[in-house]
């Protein structure tokens, strides 16, 4: 497992070609103009006041989200009547996810239903993983819990170009699907990876450039050793690229391998080519903490919460 990931040559965008580099462009061009609501959710709407006070003054998109929430994919033990009702009973940073689902919805009706089901996949991913990270980030101690799920809210961005753009990158996520293959696949597809594809739309959009930097980067715990990662990372960027990466990657368990009891999230399963080095950049990144909390009753219980809240 250690040489399959430390001699895989993961494309970043710092090392890409020209030719690479337009391709990029190229498949980001193919997506419409984003809605402007992205660009909000990329700059906080942190608070339920910011979030609702937004989504009111765009009923279409507020319909959306309430449809949303309100369809047989929740399974909700009562109907969502507001964005406020879905604000206290969500939480914020799941609602900033279905508002960006939401918010992209307008690109999808005429996708095919193997397109809509591998977006489906990467949205509850993202959606998942952006609530993750603000749990974690609150328990942490991290400094802004709310700009750690910001960046996890756009994680999957290049996953939406790729699965808009390529007629054929639906079979990239499919179910049970892990990272690595996912990453492979695309490389092999295309010559580009979701985290290249990703830092570039987010650049075209316009979004912050700490999220552009962190969409880039958040591949590399994947394949860069304990010893590696801080050589090719700032400080202060290195702790959040991990916890951003295991965010993405209790995402990926729930929405592509059906994980609903976080007890079953081993940090240590060496078979496992996603999470192979995750604990140890944990330990070398100074987030013990993290690893503690990952095996402690009280923390998986509040996740799991959120699990069985959504039912799905």
């Amino acid at each position: 497992m250690y040489r399959s990931l430390t001699e895989f040559n993961l494309f970043v965008a710092s090392y890409i070609d020209e030719q690479q580099a337009a391709r990029a462009q190229q498949l980001c061009e193919k997506l419409p103009d984003p809605n402007p609501v992205q660009a909000k959710l990329a700059g906080g709407l942190d608070t339920p006041q910011e979030l609702v006070a937004t989504l009111a003054a765009d009923p279409g998109l507020t319909a959306e989200v309430l449809r949303t929430v309100n369809s047989a994919a929740f399974s909700l033990t009562s109907p969502i009547s507001s964005v406020q009702h879905a604000v206290n009973y969500l939480g914020v940073s799941f609602v900033k996810g279905l508002v960006s689902q939401a918010a992209t919805a307008d690109q999808t009706k005429g996708c095919s239903e193997a397109q809509r089901t591998a977006l489906q996949r990467a949205w509850l991913s993202t959606a998942v993983a952006s609530a993750f990270a603000n749990l974690l980030g609150q328990n942490a101690g991290h400094p802004r819990p709310s700009v750690l799920a910001t960046k996890a809210l756009f994680f999957n961005l290049g996953d939406l170009g790729f699965i808009l753009g390529e007629e054929s990158a639906h079979t990239w996520y499919a179910e049970g699907m892990t990272v690595l293959d996912r990453i492979k696949a695309q490389q092999q597809g295309s010559g580009l990876n979701a985290a290249i594809v990703g830092s570039t739309l987010a650049r075209s959009w316009g979004l912050p450039e700490d999220i552009e930097r962190a969409i880039a980067n958040s591949m590399l715990p994947l394949v860069k050793t304990p010893a590696q990662l801080p050589r090719v990372l700032q400080e202060d960027e290195l702790k959040d690229t991990v916890l951003l990466y295991l965010a993405a990657r209790i995402g990926d368990r729930v929405a592509y391998r059906g994980l609903r009891d976080l007890s079953e999230f081993n940090l240590e399963a060496e078979d496992e080519p996603g999470i192979f080095f995750l604990k140890n950049h944990l330990d070398t990144s100074d987030q013990k903490l993290v690893i503690k909390l990952l095996s402690d009753t009280g923390f998986r219980n509040k996740f799991n919460r959120l699990l069985s809240t959504l039912a799905i």
